[in-house]
């Protein structure tokens, strides 16, 4: 009957699969490994995505949301994405599905021809997108120390930790911190503690003490230039990993086609 064949056919594919080569046994082993960590890299920014949307304090949608880098929105559709893939991968590498794998490779390609889209966009907009980091940049120093537009201090630790570890002072410049009213004192512009060079962040002169002109304490150059500065002196390195990503990618393409190839050479005999 039915059962009797499919039972057959499911013996001469076990048995033709452990007759495969080392390389053959390699290519599925590998597609299941990397899409069980693709699966759960999906399922995290999935999660990071859902929480920052439905999160009520108003923190993850004043700094990620715009029209269109809405971060929330975009980390949902990626976890999303990847969700999907990897299940497809580990799913067809898994079950020796034909119709999945070459899903599976469809979405590869599909998604290797998505990052140089991407990354184009990227270099075209990349105007528009620093003057909305700065402009955002500026109103969230407005938030700086403000418990009712900041009730867990996330704004206030990451903006000390973005002048702390880069050495920096506001977007433009320390003059930057008269946007916050707590810094400004009828036009007398103070800076905080972690504008301070780091030899002077323990001095009680320093930071909110002296006003930002007068002070010889403090880092005077403000981030925007110097997380561009730190950006291009590192754009070698960020080469190389971009260049191993893309490797990564044609490597997991190719184990794809391999197996591919190998479950088709098999149904032909098998035929």
């Amino acid at each position: 009957g039915i059962n009797a064949e499919y039972g057959k056919q499911w013996y001469q594919r076990r048995v033709r699969a452990e007759d495969r080569g080392c390389c053959d046994k390699c290519a599925k082993t590998f597609i299941i490994l990397i899409n069980i960590i693709i699966i759960l890299l999906g399922g995290a920014i999935l999660g990071a995505g859902i929480y920052w949307q439905l999160s009520d304090t108003g923190f993850y949608k004043e700094i990620f949301n715009h029209a269109i880098f809405n971060v929330p929105i975009i980390s949902i559709v990626i976890g999303s994405l990847l969700l999907l893939v990897g299940l497809t991968g580990f799913l067809g590498a898994c079950c020796e599905a034909l119709f999945l794998l070459k899903i599976y490779m469809g979405f590869l390609i599909v998604i290797m021809l998505a990052e140089i889209v991407i990354a184009v966009g990227c270099v075209a907009m990349k105007s528009e997108v620093e003057e909305f980091a700065s402009n955002r940049t500026l109103e969230l120093i407005s938030y700086y120390g403000d418990d009712t537009k900041d009730d867990a201090s996330i704004i206030t630790k990451t903006i000390d930790e973005i002048q702390e570890n880069f050495e920096c002072c506001g977007v433009y410049g320390p003059e930057d911190w008269g946007n916050n009213t707590a810094y400004n004192d009828g036009g007398t512009i103070t800076v905080p503690t972690s504008c301070c060079l780091e030899s002077e962040r323990s001095d009680d002169t320093c930071g909110s003490y002296v006003a930002w002109n007068d002070n010889t304490k403090i880092n005077s150059q403000g981030c925007k230039t110097s997380i561009i500065n730190f950006v291009e002196n590192n754009l070698l390195y960020v080469g190389i990993c971009a260049g191993v990503i893309v490797i990564f990618q044609i490597s997991i393409l190719i184990m794809a086609s391999k197996l591919r190839t190998t479950i088709e050479d098999e149904n032909y005999e098998n035929f």
